[in-house]
């Protein structure tokens, strides 16, 4: 995900009405700890949690000591080549089906409202990369390719959601998770990391 005019449209998620409340999802992400401090990272994570669970998708953290085979695990770099994914935030191994890198400095660098809103965001994008299972962006919502100052607003506003075709995606993704195709996937040591644009 880029930051340089970062767009993401809402499609109000928690009023969806493919989404029955009675159906709760899940979903394990084990997370390194973020450099910096606890309470940030606590915080993003809560922005994360409340962006799925407005689609009805709990999302339960674990650390990577207690990372379950099917999980998603992210990790963080804080010394991000220039030349590292050029532009981005962070990226995911959507093909792969387990792994996100996030650029910490990066997005420390590009939070003028606040650090742990804006990671909470780049996490909700790159685990919908990893659920879709494909390098694709939307036209509006979080998964917009690039952010702009209307997505910002709306983040700072916590009303940034995801557009219709992405929670069709997720659902979809998650079927296939749960169906055991992933686990597959994941012993697949030669998938390539694929940067979002």
């Amino acid at each position: 995900m880029r930051m340089t005019g970062m767009a993401v449209v809402v499609a109000a998620a928690s009023g969806w009405a493919g989404v029955n409340p009675a159906e709760a999802r899940q979903l394990t992400i084990c997370m390194n700890s973020a450099p910096g401090n606890l309470s940030m990272e606590n915080a993003a994570k809560t922005v994360a949690s409340g962006i799925f669970a407005g689609i009805n998708l709990k999302i339960q953290w674990r650390s990577p000591a207690k990372c379950p085979a099917e999980a998603i695990y992210v990790s963080f770099s804080s010394e991000t080549p220039v030349n590292e994914h050029r532009g981005a935030l962070a990226y995911a191994r959507p093909y792969e089906g387990t792994h996100i890198l996030v650029f910490l400095d990066r997005v420390r660098g590009n939070a003028p409202y606040g650090i742990a809103r804006l990671l909470g965001y780049v996490l909700a994008h790159e685990v919908t990369h990893v659920l879709e299972g494909e390098v694709r962006h939307s036209e509006t919502g979080i998964m917009k390719a690039q952010w702009g100052a209307d997505e910002h607003f709306k983040m700072r506003q916590g009303n940034l959601g995801f557009a219709t075709e992405d929670l069709n995606l997720i659902y979809k993704g998650l079927d296939w998770r749960e169906s055991g195709s992933a686990a597959a996937s994941a012993s697949n040591p030669g998938a390539e990391p694929v940067a979002p644009q």
